[in-house]
């Protein structure tokens, strides 16, 4: 009878070990893969895409340390000076779709910089780096636009949804010559939006498969889920941060934008948009919008 019981215990254990390694292997390929859910996201060109892509630009690249080539698309402003934004993307994006928010700050004066995150557009990668790697690449883009301009180089940071949380990565580096940033929508933690997403499109729990999924991360886009928190990367942020969110987001929740303006002990500023859902700030108040990011970058520039 024992005999029996351990045999049936083993081979539930055995099924569950492998049900979990299956969903976990699913949920990293359909999240992480860029032949994934990121490929299923179908966005169009909207009239700033295309003045974005008709100006002269320059194409930057730099390898990462994982040996990756990645691109940047760099628009220099019309008048010559030494402020840079850096515009990051979301999940699912590329530089190319940026263009309301290149032409925002290209319209205030600055050059632009805006990358295309590895594993999407022009850059390299299988496994996108849902801003964790990604912060660590522009920390490199950075170091270029200081070797350009030297000493007298001033850089803001910009990002929207998984560029928003990008960005408040990076500041955990304590970039040089950051003078403020922008985050527009983005999440606290990858283990968190992994947890919410598997609950609001699945209806699945976060535990096992959320820690399986982090060793596939691991092994596969040499990062780890639970490393990726803006308590830790700005509770010593002294970088001017400004908090845009809708405040109907059901991609990123809204309680996002709370913690991540707790967590940070820096100049910070909150505007939560109403009537706004995920990455649609923007859109849905574009005059405030403009005026209140270019009014925060005039202040800190």
């Amino acid at each position: 009878m024992k005999k029996f019981i351990k045999i049936s215990l083993s081979v539930v254990i055995g099924v569950i070990l492998v049900a979990d390694i299956a969903a976990s292997g699913y949920m990293f390929n359909y999240a992480f893969n860029k032949t994934g859910y990121s490929s299923d996201i179908k966005s169009k060109l909207n009239k700033d895409d295309r003045w974005f892509l008709r100006q002269k630009q320059d194409i930057w690249q730099q390898t990462s340390k994982d040996n990756l080539k990645l691109k940047a698309r760099f628009l220099p402003a019309e008048k010559e000076t030494t402020k840079t934004v850096v515009v990051v993307h979301g999940f699912g994006s590329a530089s190319k779709y940026m263009g309301s928010y290149v032409r925002m700050f290209h319209n205030a004066g600055y050059n632009v910089l805006s990358p295309d995150n590895r594993a999407y557009g022009m850059s390299q990668g299988q496994y996108t780096g849902f801003g964790w790697s990604d912060r660590l690449d522009i920390v490199n883009w950075i170091k270029k636009i200081n070797h350009k301009y030297g000493s007298k180089s001033h850089i803001g940071l910009f990002g929207v949804s998984m560029g928003a949380a990008t960005v408040m990565y990076t500041l955990g580096e304590h970039p040089k010559n950051v003078d403020f940033a922008v985050a527009d929508c983005g999440y606290s933690t990858i283990s968190g939006e992994l947890t919410y997403e598997l609950k609001d499109k699945f209806n699945l729990p976060s535990f096992p498969i959320v820690p399986t999924a982090s060793l596939f991360g691991d092994f596969l886009a040499g990062y780890n889920f639970y490393q990726a928190s803006t308590k830790n990367t700005l509770k010593n942020n002294k970088v001017p941060l400004f908090i845009i969110h809708g405040g109907k987001d059901k991609f990123v929740p809204t309680a996002n934008a709370y913690k991540n303006y707790r967590y940070d002990n820096g100049p910070k500023k909150l505007w939560i948009v109403k009537n706004a859902a995920h990455a649609e700030s923007f859109d849905k108040a574009t005059l405030k919008y403009i005026t209140k990011v270019t009014a925060f970058s005039q202040k800190y520039f």
